[in-house]
């Protein structure tokens, strides 16, 4: 197993001098709270094996197992060592209180580091150990441990990080420098002289161990920000085929590749306990919603009309078979390989096989010939027989530490969309685009404004040069930020309301304050130079507005021209309102209706409809009317749907269907019966009552009733009732 964790020993001072703070500001040992959920918080959400404990010093009791009864008193062991997990967090979060007692320093930093070395001794995999000790050092200490304890971190190769006091020069005025709890404000309290001679022993264990110190302000932005998954590269090892007879043994690690955030669906539950499950059913797409088996699914493709079944067994023998390679095709000019033909969600650097040492050799020779020469290779990459192979470029990449090749994925020509765009109207000057041209000034401002804003030289670091203002290795994503930021608080307040965005992160999406003072004189010359009116809406041309005389404007007597637009034609113009259903277009009488903007008439247009279509039914002579009769009971259904008026079509084809069994329009019926125009459900519309059964039961109803209707006229039927049972 790989040595890739490690041990951390977190030692917390909950002193008195630790709950002393300024009206109105938070004390020391809430400031290192925070810190230490911070802390655990990277830790989860990194989902880091490293293992860490929680030491306190000042607490009532004494709980380690050097206390005697006369040293190491009032230290407590409060959690070992161990990965860090939801109840840690809360233990920090709830059960950390402060005392009225001092403790030791020193003390609390010899039991933290007995208990790592005691704990991971017999253990693989931990690489390092560390202590951090968050105190303002008010407590009493004593010295005759230190060089003890000064050994003691060396020999085991621990580190020693120390947050909370700002460790300077006494001469120093305390009133313009960070105070203990990492404020810089006049409010901020003096350091005691036992502080003072606290810092001046801890300055010394510093020295010695070359430990790091860190104050409250500097240490709580850096450990805001949440860390992502830390993945340990796993090398891919193929052979770099030059030729047919050069291949150079390699391995590929993947540089930099597109996070995938985990998806926490699948453990939520309203319920918390309630056992997570997941059910997955395959269904139809009818009305009935038929359930089917995924054994009895096939992914099926379209050829024209015709759906083509695709089994699993016909993919594998049409997939593209290939062998594992990386070959070179050829070599290019490094300025042929353009930025945008960059594709992939990934970056490879490749090595050579550090078990060979002539492939070493070799890597390199190919290395320092293709920078010197700025040339690149063209390669054809298949990671697997199982998958597709894929065209890439490899560009020489040197430093001072190490060399290596840069794979990136390229596109096939089929990948790539050729737009055409028109230029913008700079140097050539048309007819067409000559008002949209911009003066020289126009373009001197937008020139200087790219200027302003260049983020590559945009601060200064500590050697006074220019530098980039956002290092991609120092910058988090603020969405992912966000997103833990949410969870933490979740997971401690499960009925809370979500917090806001934290200000870490907000500021985070604002430019740099020094691009943003450079930019206001850009911006305020731009906003001079680049005039905006609002522009008026025309108003459209009708009829009504062009024809519409004012009270005191004089008739006008001018001429309108014959391309004038009068909204919408003059077949417009000349067509009368509808107003009732006719005989001759039903279905667009209706919709023209229902329409209608000076009064809400569904209703009346409906009832208007259901006389239509009886009507049509009764006057067909045979089958003769009942297309249209159907495409009017369709519109109906349809509307009364899109209208919320489902209670009135469904009462309608209730008395309906008794209305064609009286008349003896069974056939018309059954049409409706195939057409499936039947009941409107609930599924169709939230104002339906009717259920999906009742309305399968209704198309179900028809043979009892036919048979009924269908006997023998009585003698004294007269001709007219004898016809309408033909």
């Amino acid at each position: 197993m790989a040595a890739n964790k490690e041990a951390i020993a977190i030692v917390l001072d909950v002193g008195p001098s630790m709950n002393n703070a300024p009206p109105g500001e938070e004390t020391p040992l809430q400031t290192a709270i925070d810190a230490i959920k911070m802390i655990i918080q990277r830790k989860m959400f990194s989902e880091s094996k490293d293992e860490v404990c929680l030491v306190l010093f000042g607490t009532p009791d004494s709980d380690n197992p050097l206390a005697d009864g006369d040293s190491y008193e009032n230290v407590t062991i409060s959690r070992p060592l161990a990965v860090v997990d939801f109840d840690f967090l809360q233990q920090v979060q709830n059960d950390i209180t402060p005392s009225n007692i001092s403790a030791d320093f020193v003390d609390a930093l010899v039991v933290a580091l007995d208990h790592l070395v005691n704990a991971t001794q017999g253990k693989k995999g931990f690489a390092g150990k560390r202590l951090i000790l968050l105190s303002d050092l008010g407590g009493e200490f004593g010295d005759d441990q230190i060089q003890g304890i000064i050994s003691g971190i060396k020999n085991s190769g621990t580190e020693l990080n120390v947050i909370g006091p700002d460790i300077g020069d006494d001469d120093e005025d305390d009133s313009q420098r960070p105070g203990p709890s990492g404020a810089s404000n006049g409010h901020q309290k003096a350091k005691t002289p036992q502080q003072r001679a606290g810092e001046r022993m801890l300055q010394r264990i510093l020295e010695e161990v070359e430990g790091e110190c860190y104050s409250f302000s500097e240490a709580l932005p850096a450990l805001s920000n949440f860390q992502m998954r830390q993945v340990r590269p796993t090398p891919w090892k193929v052979q770099l085929e030059i030729t047919s007879s050069i291949h150079i043994p390699v391995c590929s690690y993947i540089k930099i590749k597109d996070y995938k955030v985990k998806s926490f669906k699948k453990v939520y539950a309203k319920d918390e306990d309630a056992e997570i499950g997941t059910l997955r059913t395959y269904h139809k797409n009818d009305e009935e919603e038929t359930e089917v088996e995924k054994e009895d699914i096939v992914e099926g493709h379209r050829y024209g009309t015709t759906l083509v079944p695709m089994s699993e067994d016909d993919k594998l023998n049409m997939k593209y078979k290939a062998e594992k390679c990386l070959k070179a095709l050829g070599f290019t000019k490094a300025e042929n390989i353009k930025r945008q033909h960059f594709m992939g969600d990934n970056t490879h650097y490749v090595v050579a096989d550090k078990d060979d040492e002539t492939a070493v050799v070799a890597l390199s020779a190919l290395i320092n010939a293709l920078y010197e020469t700025n040339m690149a290779i063209i390669v054809r990459k298949v990671y697997s027989a199982a998958t597709a192979p894929k065209l890439g470029c490899l560009l020489p990449h040197i430093k001072s530490s190490y060399e290596c090749l840069i794979y990136v994925e390229l596109p096939f020509m089929e990948d790539i969309r050729q737009y055409t765009f028109g230029s913008l109207p700079v140097k050539e000057e048309t007819q067409a685009n000559k008002k949209y041209k911009p003066t020289d000034a126009q373009l001197d401002a937008i020139n200087e404004l790219i200027n302003e804003t260049d983020l590559s030289q945009a601060v200064e670091d500590e050697d006074g040069e220019k530098t980039d203002a956002l290092k991609p290795k120092l910058i988090f994503n603020p969405y992912y930020q966000r997103l833990y930021q949410c969870l933490q608080h979740r997971a401690l307040q499960p009925h809370d309301p979500l917090p806001e965005l934290s200000p870490l992160i907000a500021n985070s999406l604002n430019p740099p304050q020094e691009v943003s003072a450079r930019c206001e004189a850009q911006c305020d010359k731009i906003k001079d130079l680049f005039k905006l009116e609002q522009v008026k809406k025309e108003e459209k041309k009708t009829g009504e507005n062009m024809f519409k005389q004012k009270e005191d404007e004089e008739p006008s007597v001018k001429k309108m021209k014959m391309d004038d637009d009068l909204g919408g034609g003059l077949a417009d113009l000349t067509k009368a309102e509808v107003t009732e259903v006719g005989t001759v277009t039903p279905v667009d009488d209706f919709i023209a209706l229902i329409n209608q903007k000076n009064a809400d008439r569904f209703e009346e247009a409906s009832r208007q409809m259901q006389k239509r279509v009886e009507q049509l039914v009764t006057d067909s002579f045979g089958p003769q009317f009942y297309g249209k009769a159907l495409d009017c009971l369709k519109a109906l259904r349809e509307q009364s749907i899109k209208k919320s008026g489902p209670t009135l079509y469904n009462n309608f084809i209730k008395s309906f269907k008794d209305f064609l069994i009286e008349k003896g329009r069974r056939d018309f019926w059954e049409m409706l019966v195939d057409e499936k125009q039947a009941l409107i459900t609930k599924v169709e519309s939230e104002e339906s009552s009717v259920t999906l059964e009742e309305s399968k039961e209704f198309l179900a109803e028809k043979e009892e009733k036919v048979k009924v209707e269908s006997q023998p006229a009585a003698a004294g039927d007269d001709a007219e009732d004898l016809l309408d049972q033909i």
